[in-house]
């Protein structure tokens, strides 16, 4: 039984170490961690890909999303309901399918929203608080990606950070969902056979 307030020490200082991030700095490691993204196999191979909409010090996907619009991609990114904890694939098509959210976050629009059943989705980048070399992974508390991952049944999952959120062990509890790799400014790390615990 892990102890019940490591996740929330271990969000709490690892917010801290990403917010401390200047601007500069946040554009020049998102256009790195893209570069690997776009030139791993494993993306240039799928068809139907989830990414998610960045809030402003994580890593940023948008080139992501216009490449892989430009090579013929489907693109959806998560759409959170009022719901607590749950979550669906929302497909979009350009920038103008989001809007302006709380806390000046992009969101799909309600208005026109298009769902993706989430067992078409070939690849999925998880956005994390941080995460371990094993796929581990600590998110924001939430439970929407725990939840929505089991059902993206055949989607590769690998896990967007700042190297600096890396951790050798990260605590986890048995609903919590692993990657199968991890993308951050640095390259692709391979971590586990399975993309999601059984």
């Amino acid at each position: 039984m892990i102890n019940p307030n490591a996740k929330q020490e271990l969000r709490r200082s690892t917010r801290k170490v990403r917010r401390a991030m200047s601007k500069e700095e946040i554009t020049e490691q998102s256009a790195r961690l893209v570069n690997h993204l776009l030139n791993w196999k494993p993306y240039q191979e799928a068809q139907t890909v989830m990414m998610f909409l960045a809030m402003p010090d994580e890593p940023h996907l948008e080139e992501a999303i216009k490449q892989a619009w430009a090579q013929g991609k489907t693109v959806c990114v998560p759409f959170m309901h009022e719901t607590p904890g749950m979550m669906d694939a929302a497909l979009i098509r350009s920038f103008d399918d989001l809007i302006v959210a709380q806390y000046d976050l992009l969101v799909p629009n309600p208005a026109t929203l298009k769902l993706v059943d989430p067992a078409e989705l070939d690849l999925i980048v998880v956005p994390g608080v941080a995460y371990d070399r094993t796929g581990n992974r600590l998110g924001m508390g939430a439970g929407f990606y725990d939840r929505f991952l089991p059902k993206a049944t055949k989607a590769k999952l690998i896990g967007a950070a700042w190297s600096k959120q890396i951790f050798e062990d990260v605590p986890v509890d048995p609903h919590d969902c692993q990657v199968g790799c991890l993308l951050t400014e640095e390259g692709v790390i391979a971590c586990c056979e399975c993309s999601v615990k059984s």
